[in-house]
């Protein structure tokens, strides 16, 4: 397989669920245009260069859920937070808005620390 370069890691399922949550959330909220599938990949990418955040790569689903969440807090001006992200991602995904929560907290802080 790896000779075939045929990648089926954490990476990719993540991916795949975070790109169809993008999706469907553009489709149902207003405020889904102002978050890019490119930043979403970019805090992907920065939580896979920490050995400390491999906690969150337990559950493909539950990491792009909060990597949306963590987005959405990133690029919609708090103006706009009037959309229930939590509650929707619960729906969605039926992962507990308190644990998607708590990742995205996570995610938020390593992202956003000072180097």
């Amino acid at each position: 397989m790896g000779v075939l370069n045929f990648e089926i890691g954490t990476t990719n399922i993540a991916f795949l669920f975070l790109e169809d949550l993008w999706i469907q959330f553009k489709k149902v909220a207003k405020v889904g245009e102002l978050i890019s599938i490119e930043t979403c990949m970019e805090i992907m990418d920065l939580l896979y260069e920490k050995d400390e955040m491999s906690f969150l790569f337990r559950s493909p689903h539950s990491l792009s859920a909060s990597i949306l969440v963590a987005s959405y807090v990133m690029a919609v001006p708090k103006q706009k937070w009037g959309f229930p992200v939590l509650a929707w991602v619960n729906f969605v995904t039926s992962h507990k808005e308190q644990d998607i929560l708590k990742m995205a907290i996570e995610i938020l802080k390593h992202v956003l620390e000072p180097s």
